[in-house]
């Protein structure tokens, strides 16, 4: 008999049967993907809907802002969190956070609620996120740990690449459920875009709730392997963030390129004349290009210096900046840079992670893993925030600019830290 999964003191899974991790890993990936495809259409519906609307460049992205303003306010507590709630108790009550926000995406139009939904559907997503990340961080494969990181954030990816595509398809369901529930639930404001035909606003939302609550089912088919991670001394979040500077800064830089491209890429290339459904393929693109791209690129890090990978995408990433500008007037050329640049940022992430989870147990691989979030959700505030007012001040470029002013700032600290041979 295939003994169950004990934890040790220190938060670690422990068993026998040396297939558990990846079945924890398959349960993981599932249930990050349907969550991932949940928020990857509401990333390309609230911008598009709230500009629609009227809503300036500078408010949408203080209320888009509000998803790594969560995460942050989630990181800083993460750990204290983890004293009073088990993950398997945060995993299932994540749920009641996240579905009756998008109700109300779903059913109302003042952007205050709007901006309460928001951060309420992002404190939901990110406790789920956050608590996946750190059972992922804290199972002991025999091999290949870089990969297998890379393979879970590869569904993140995979998620917010297919949310977008089934937009387009939202169409097609909603014709088929019409007979049904025409006029009890899917009746509901429209936005037209030129080229780009209608969207039901109400129905896209609702099926979003939809997905973000099947992202349930995996973990309770597989809850008696969550480990049941427990915090019983002080927490050192600024000391791990001090002792890995180089990967937590990383994550800042990335978390300005991928929060800014997935707030901001849609409404960029709407407005650079591209129809609504080819602005939302840029989104696709760069998801596309992590889902492809991250996984081989961090598994060449478990063969050669893992800071060296990181410090190679950054570099990539700010090129990919530089010539987001000349590339989006050439569809082809614009889906190929974001691309490469979503693969790129995708590395950096999965590279980190696995540098720290190399690092790092128990209770202190918790705490970094806290600060790790902190700096992504840090970086990504910040870059929501300066992209959306300097598109208004600067114009569509605005995104692209503060993306390689970050680009150049971690490249910067980078030469100064690792040695050039």
């Amino acid at each position: 008999m295939k003994e169950s999964p004990s934890v040790h003191p220190e938060g670690a899974v422990n068993t026998t049967d040396s297939s558990t991790p990846i079945v924890c890993l398959l349960l993981s990936v599932l249930a990050t993907f349907l969550l991932c495809v949940a928020r990857g259409m509401s990333s390309v519906m609230i911008p598009i809907t709230l500009h629609e609307r009227g809503t300036s460049s500078s408010m949408i992205g203080v209320i888009m802002a509000l998803e790594t303003i969560a995460a942050l306010l989630i990181s800083l507590f993460f750990p204290v969190l983890l004293r009073f709630v088990t993950m398997k108790a945060g995993l299932v009550l994540s749920t009641l956070l996240r579905i009756p926000s998008l109700l109300l995406l779903a059913y109302t139009a003042n952007i205050y609620i709007w901006t309460f939904a928001v951060f309420l559907n992002s404190v939901g997503c990110f406790i789920f996120m956050i608590l996946l990340q750190t059972w992922i961080a804290g199972m002991k494969f025999k091999r290949n740990k870089g990969l297998m990181v890379a393979l879970y954030s590869t569904s993140i990816s995979l998620g917010f690449a297919f949310g977008p595509l089934l937009i387009d398809y939202s169409g097609r369901i909603l014709v088929l459920l019409m007979p049904w529930f025409q006029g009890v639930v899917l009746s509901g404001s429209h936005i037209t875009a030129a080229g780009s035909g209608s969207f039901n606003v109400r129905f896209i939302f609702l099926l979003s709730a939809l997905l973000s609550f099947s992202a349930l089912l995996p973990i309770l088919a597989g809850l008696y392997m969550v480990p049941s991670f427990r915090i019983k001394g002080g927490v050192g979040i600024w000391k791990s963030i001090m002792q890995t500077k180089g990967p937590m800064f990383a994550i800042a830089m990335a978390g300005v390129s991928y929060f800014g491209v997935c707030a901001f890429i849609t409404l960029y290339g709407m407005r650079n004349a591209l129809p609504l459904h080819e602005s939302a393929l840029l989104l696709s693109c760069f998801m596309m290009g992590v889902l492809l791209l991250e996984a081989p690129l961090t598994w060449v890090s478990d063969f050669i210096d893992r800071r060296y990978v990181i410090v190679i995408a950054a570099f990539m990433s700010m090129i990919c900046a530089v010539y987001l500008p000349i590339a989006i007037y050439v569809n082809y050329q614009a889906f190929i840079l974001l691309f490469l640049w979503g693969g790129v940022t995708g590395a950096i992430y999965s590279t980190s992670l696995a540098l720290i989870g190399d690092k790092y147990e128990g209770d202190e691989l918790v705490t970094a893993n806290a600060g790790y979030s902190i700096m992504e959700a840090s970086g990504g505030t910040a870059g929501i925030l300066l992209i959306g007012s300097a598109m208004d001040l600067l114009g569509s470029d605005g995104l692209p600019y503060v993306i390689m002013l970050a680009s150049i700032l971690y490249f910067s600290f980078a030469l100064t830290r690792y040695r050039v041979v």
